[in-house]
């Protein structure tokens, strides 16, 4: 069986690394190929689009993009048509359309995991989804979201919730408090974020002499290292072990904090026209993921117009009193579900296929 299997970011490249991984655990008369990156070429995907240099976060990113983009989809999607099998792993802008074309294509055996969150924006996209054989979530409250639209989604866990079973290792550092600077995975996200995370350190300086920074580069970028700052590229396990709080780009290193019982801040930045079109049609009350999760905002967030002083305020109240956050974090564990989800998955595809369309 050839299954296609298309991440278009890099933490969308972890968690469709770790089904494929899966899947191979079921069978071994299992042909995978698609869009990806390191992870998934490290499961053994022949990667017919590396997506390193085309990762996008916001509209106006997309814009300046679109001959990379474009050139992309047409790999991806002659590629895709020949295929038995088609997981699309969150990345929606790109994903749905791909789905709604292979569908006019004649395509039945499509599956996406990590939804489009449509319950933030874009409800519109609901009828492209109505339309796959199979939809999974790793967020709690999307099942009840999308039963309301007459939709089948299946949540077994967060594949997240499986670093609580992990040995993480904790940097050795001389300072206090050890702060966490993690800015993203995608290019946009840390050329703007980076900047603005150094003048929060030089912020935190002036009141904290003795504090340690450590800070996560999954890219090149041109910083040094410094006495108190600590580059480490690849594993922000061990900088949010490490640290006494964090502040943390929003998406999965936020809920990688709170699943560790890490007091964090969350910021955000986009550039002025994604930010703006955002304000007239996102519909959520938060952010980060852990917030939306607790559905309560437990994690400060800073959005677009980030300021230092402001940041670093927030800073002293929570080192003061870490235990206002993290005591609330305690929920997540049973909001996130079963662990090993991503085997579950795996099995509910292959037996989905038996099934009539």
């Amino acid at each position: 069986m050839k299954i296609f299997i298309s991440a278009g970011e890099p933490s969308g490249d972890i968690r469709a690394s770790e089904l494929v991984n899966s899947f191979k655990k079921l069978s071994k008369n299992l042909e995978f190929y698609g869009m990806g990156s390191i992870y998934l070429k490290n499961e053994g995907v022949h990667l017919v689009y590396d997506f390193k240099d085309t990762s996008i976060l916001g509209i106006q990113e997309a814009i300046v993009q679109i001959r990379k983009v474009l050139n992309s989809y047409k790999i991806v999607y002659r590629e895709a048509l020949n295929s038995d099998l088609v997981i699309l792993v969150d990345y929606p802008g790109f994903h749905l359309k791909l789905a709604s074309d292979l569908i006019k294509a004649g395509k039945k055996n499509i599956f996406y995991y990590i939804l489009p969150q449509i319950w933030a924006w874009g409800l519109f996209r609901i009828e492209t989804l109505r339309k796959l054989k199979g939809l999974y979530s790793i967020l709690p409250f999307e099942v009840d979201f999308f039963k309301r639209y007459g939709l089948n989604v299946k949540f077994f866990g967060h594949p997240l919730k499986s670093i609580l079973n992990r040995k993480i290792n904790k940097i050795q550092l001389e300072g206090k408090p050890v702060i966490g600077l993690l800015p993203g995975s995608r290019k946009d996200e840390i050329r703007r974020l980076i900047p603005r995370f150094l003048k929060i350190k030089k912020e935190i300086e002036k009141v904290y002499k003795d504090a340690a920074f450590l800070l996560s580069l999954v890219r090149d970028y041109s910083i040094s290292e410094s006495e108190n700052l600590k580059i480490i590229r690849g594993n922000s396990l061990e900088i949010i072990n490490s640290s006494d709080i964090l502040i943390v780009a929003s998406g999965t290193a936020s809920l990688e904090s709170a699943i560790l019982k890490k007091p964090a801040i969350v910021v955000y930045t986009t550039s002025e026209l994604t930010f703006l079109i955002g304000k007239l049609i996102v519909k959520v009350p938060y952010i980060s993921l852990t917030n939306l999760i607790l559905n309560e905002m437990v994690y400060p967030e800073f959005i677009q117009h980030i300021k230092p002083k402001e940041i670093t305020k927030k800073v002293i109240e929570i080192l003061e009193n870490p235990e206002k956050i993290t005591n609330k974090l305690s929920r997540l564990d049973e909001l996130l579900g079963q662990e090993h989800s991503t085997d579950k998955i795996a099995i509910d595809i292959l037996e989905g296929l038996k099934a009539p369309y």
